[in-house]
């Protein structure tokens, strides 16, 4: 098992990484004393588990390598080349080892900055150059999944569908993959337990458990208990925890909030979990443009009161994925830990890099249902997670298959629980109801069509953002767009089809 590094230069690492450190990579906790479990093997796994791949018996590569392309910065959601003493990366270099002899593989990463703005373009164009110059380097690229529909219409990655070890029915991936991803049936990219990159990025929100006892306002889990967890009574208990310190009438990072929206990435969680779908399939299958119902218009309305009205509820307007924002962006991680926001949006990994010192008990939450009528909740996950796509050079694409498949099965036995259960659920929430609502937003995960592709079909997440920030404005959005989101998503389709196999 090696690692490979490749930067434009050693400066440039050196600064993403320290970067990185402050965002959007995971900091192993200091002193951690935990070790994964020392039995990694299959059988063992799948006996405490029940989940077992189909892979046929005796399975032997010769001990031929296969490689995979991985983003540097959040490479250690995936991949690990020594065991270190802690639970979750020694549970990553164990499945690999595992899955190296059990099907007698080299499994090498080749890591390459691509996490942040600055170098995102630079890692797809590496991609697509290299594909296209015919070398067979890589037998599997990590993208951001929202990239992933932009790069795959160049026709430069094959069909996993077709791949015979692949079982995309298997709960090691993400469920409905086919059914929401798919183009006539055909995924040039799949995503699940081979890598944690969608369970660290899953939308969630987090709240001061001191704050609930400090002005009564009940349990927030009794809320999500009883299916009365909605925007509404969102913005109810978060204009009643805030206060307006300097009385000037309006709220900022200068005041106690009741409710701050963390990066700007995360108001697209409130897309799926209202379930405001933008594209649903017609009778023949096809994708069609659907958004702007009177539902619809409500809900942005009501997340515009929330976000930029609602006394106490502030908007920060900056990502982790922008250098230049980090330094706000930080604060407001400070804030929170401090006590002063009461409910603040965030993702689940934020309580292992951010708040692991925090005094105050803290608690989870998922994001909200629109309102009462609707039946369940639903949980997404930020579109800069994990997707691996096969290129069209891959040289034995069977063997690919059945490295993606087995680690699948080893990752969700071993370095998901792992994560979940044990760093998050027992070292990192602070009570057994924070456990209970990282099971909900597990069992909640929900692909949107409209959220994935939107990178490559005229970005119509605009239209909700844009509805979002201005009160009774998504009919007009809508009347402004629907034609060229029309024409861009016939267009996309259009080329899917002309290139890809």
């Amino acid at each position: 098992m090696r690692k490979s590094i490749i930067s434009a230069s050693l400066l440039l690492s050196f600064l993403l990484a320290a970067l990185m450190s402050c965002a959007d990579n995971t900091p192993s906790p200091e002193n951690n004393t935990d070790t994964a479990p020392s039995d990694t093997s299959d059988e063992s796994a799948e006996a405490a588990s029940g989940v077992s791949d189909d892979l046929p018996a005796g399975l032997d590569f010769g001990g031929k390598t296969v490689t995979f392309l991985y983003r540097n910065e959040v490479s250690d959601e995936f991949y690990s080349d020594t065991a270190n003493g802690d639970i979750v990366n020694d549970a990553i270099y164990n499945s690999i080892r595992s899955v190296e002899e059990r099907l007698n593989v080299n499994i090498e990463a080749v890591l390459r900055d691509g996490h942040l703005t600055m170098s995102r373009q630079e890692y797809m164009n590496h991609i697509t150059s290299t594909i296209l110059a015919g070398d067979s380097t890589y037998d599997w690229v990590d993208l951001m999944i929202g990239n992933s529909p932009v790069m795959m219409r160049d026709g430069i990655f094959l069909d996993v569908t077709q791949n015979q070890y692949i079982d995309l029915d298997k709960p090691y991936y993400l469920s409905n993959l086919v059914d929401t991803c798919a183009i006539d049936g055909k995924l040039y990219f799949v995503s699940g337990d081979a890598s944690l990159g969608y369970i660290k990025c899953a939308f969630c929100m987090y709240f001061n458990q001191r704050l609930v006892d400090d002005f009564q306002l009940g349990s927030p889990y009794e809320l999500v208990d009883s299916g009365k967890w909605t925007l509404d009574k969102l913005g109810e208990i978060s204009v009643a925890a805030s206060q307006d310190l300097n009385g000037d009438g309006k709220y900022n990072i200068d005041d106690k909030l009741g409710f701050v929206v963390h990066d700007t990435n995360h108001p697209k969680g409130f897309w799926v979990s209202t379930e405001s779908v933008m594209y649903t399939l017609d009778e023949s299958g096809e994708w069609k443009f659907t958004y702007g119902s009177e539902r619809d218009a409500d809900i942005c309305n009501k997340l515009y009161n929330l976000f930029y009205v609602n006394e106490g509820g502030w908007y920060s307007n900056v990502t982790n994925a922008v250098s230049e924002h980090l330094e706000t962006y930080n604060q407001v991680s400070a804030k929170f830990a401090s006590g002063d926001i009461f409910i603040m949006t965030a993702e689940l990994d934020d309580s292992v890099a951010q708040l692991r010192d925090m005094k105050d008990v803290y608690g989870i939450l998922p994001y909200p249902k629109a309102d009462e009528n609707q039946e369940n909740y639903r949980s997404s996950s930020r579109n800069t997670h994990n997707a691996f796509s096969m290129p069209i050079t891959c040289a034995d694409p069977d063997m690919a298959g059945a490295v993606l498949e087995a680690l699948s099965s080893s990752n969700h036995n071993n370095v998901l629980p792992a994560y979940f259960e044990i760093a998050l659920k027992k070292k990192y929430a602070r009570d057994d109801d924070s456990s209970r609502m990282y099971d909900i937003i597990r069992d909640t995960m929900t692909l949107d069509f409209g959220y994935i592709y939107g990178n490559a079909i005229g970005s119509p997440e605009g239209v909700f953002s844009s509805s979002y920030r201005k009160e009774n404005s998504l009919a007009s959005n809508v009347a402004s767009k629907k034609t060229s989101l029309e024409a861009s998503l016939e267009k996309y389709l259009e080329t899917v089809r002309e290139n890809c196999t």
